[in-house]
């Protein structure tokens, strides 16, 4: 079966702009709605049609078997990331229901009100629109958790079949491997935690599948099962777009179209995905000749340049709000545990990087990925650092894809003894990184029972917990949802409904 891959891409591409397309109508003025609407078709159709004139006869080869194969192994296995509350949720997800409920039950813009005063819903709140909408048309917030399940699969299996023309995955049984790597990739962490708790053993994080050692240093590279299961929202679109800049990375006309609807799904991932972008478009100028820069400045770039202004408006008033200095960004001081850096990288994803080097000496990908990853653990932000976690989604994402495309070559035909050695410990190495997602996955089979909802509850609204003045609420509930000081807000005074 042959799969055309820029159906594929134009496929993921109206899956990341639904949640933007349902952000214009639900919260702005209609006369904003319907310019920002006809603005984005207009930079849309500019950007699909020049990203469709390259790579026309691409295709994705797959048999019937293993698409089958793989499209009930998707919705297995998201199944029980707990997406859908088919399985037990992570402790997030009383925030993410949270919002979800409001998103249902409330009008749009979502406003709370409290006896602190009047504040708007500031969220990355793309995954859950399309939901949402499913849950108030059929006054059904069980409804709204089917569409969010099934919304998951399609943006897992678009992926699917993205990472395998970027993997260059060609045989079935490697395509379904691919499929396991996009559930499970993850670092060395088992080992990690093993040698630091042996360094630090008074910090050591006994029963954590996330932190190597958060006592001591709080930076995590979160493993994809992981992201699945606390964040889904802050994974799939961001992948997805990283999917998309690897397959046509010097398509610098289509920046925007490929970044721009990230910022509704994760903050700190679109700032990632823009620390990547940067140096392959200056790359592009140095190698190429500086004329090419000149393509970034495309109708569907400018287009989308402008419609930037709303997103940066909508977030602005929650980002430019009072917060405990603590919780904003800053330079990471490890206390002069500058080791723990060291092992951190090493383990979380140095060892992988090492092992592809040989092949990838040359590739600007490569380094630019590798680059971002050393550089995002010397800074914090967030009471939990939410910027090392997300911020390094896309480079872990571009990690996962070489590490692919190191697999696939020379398949079949007899390698050289080096290289067997590379791909034997490579492969090992991957599987200790599965080691703490298939324990949480056997966890989520023998724990839960088919047709029971697990759905993690806490009260179910944000709306009590939109008040500063509170000392009572947690920081990061408090500070992370909302718009205070309307009166002073432009996006609310002059944009919203």
């Amino acid at each position: 079966m042959e799969i055309k891959v820029n159906t594929v891409s134009i496929a993921a591409l109206v899956y990341m702009y639904l949640g933007v397309v349902f952000f214009f109508i639900g919260w702005l003025k209609t006369g904003y709605a319907l310019a920002a609407c006809l603005i984005l078709g207009a930079g849309f159709l500019a950007g699909a049609r020049s990203w469709c004139q390259a790579g026309a006869d691409d295709k994705v080869h797959l048999s019937k078997g293993t698409l089958l194969m793989g499209a009930a192994l998707i919705l297995f296995f998201v199944w029980h990331t707990g997406i859908g509350a088919f399985t037990g949720q992570a402790g997030d997800w009383a925030k993410h229901n949270a919002v979800m409920h409001d998103l249902i039950e409330k009008d749009w813009p979502v406003m709370y009100r409290t006896a602190y005063g009047e504040s708007m819903l500031s969220y990355y709140i793309g995954f859950y629109l399309c939901p949402a909408l499913a849950g108030k048309a059929l006054g059904s917030f069980r409804a709204a958790e089917w569409m969010q399940y099934a919304m998951a699969a399609i943006g897992i299996f678009l992926l699917w079949l993205l990472l395998i023309r970027i993997g260059k995955v060609k045989k079935g049984k490697w395509q379904l491997l691919c499929l396991a790597l996009l559930f499970f990739f993850g670092g060395l962490l088992p080992l990690g935690q093993a040698v630091c708790g042996s360094i630090y053993p008074e910090n050591f994080p006994f029963g954590s599948h996330e932190w190597m050692n958060p006592e001591t240093v709080r930076i995590q590279y979160t493993s994809n099962w992981s992201l699945l299961k606390w964040v889904p929202g802050q994974a799939i679109v961001p992948w997805m777009a990283t999917s998309l800049l690897l397959l046509k990375p010097w398509k610098t006309e289509n920046y925007m179209l490929i970044g721009f609807p990230v910022i509704w799904y994760s903050g700190f991932a679109m700032i990632g995905l823009a620390a990547l972008m940067l140096p392959l478009y200056l790359y592009d100028g140095i190698k190429n000749g500086w004329k090419r820069l000149g393509k970034a400045f495309s109708i569907s770039n400018l287009l989308f340049a402008v419609l930037s202004g709303i997103p940066v408006l909508y977030f602005w008033g929650n980002i430019s709000g009072e917060k405990p200095e603590y919780l904003g960004f800053h330079w990471l001081d490890y206390g002069g545990k500058t080791g723990f850096y060291i092992l951190f990288c090493f383990f979380m994803f140095g060892f992988y990087a090492i092992l592809l080097f040989k092949e990838n000496r040359k590739n600007i990908v490569y380094w630019i990925s590798v680059t971002a990853l050393l550089i995002y653990p010397r800074f914090a932000m967030g009471l939990y650092n939410d910027f090392t976690m997300r911020a390094s989604i896309p480079a872990l994402f571009m990690l996962l894809a070489l590490i692919l495309r190191f697999f696939s070559e020379g398949n079949g035909q007899e390698q050289d003894k080096n290289v067997v050695i590379r791909k034997t410990l490579l492969a090992a190495g991957l599987a200790v990184g599965m080691i703490y997602p298939l324990m949480n996955l056997r966890e989520s089979i023998v724990k839960n029972q088919i047709g029971a909802v697990y759905r993690t509850e806490s009260s179910m609204s944000l709306e009590p917990l939109a008040d500063p003045s509170d000392g009572e609420i947690p920081d990061d509930f408090k500070y992370n949802y909302y718009t205070y000081h309307l009166e002073k807000d432009i996006f609310y005074q002059y944009l919203a409904k």
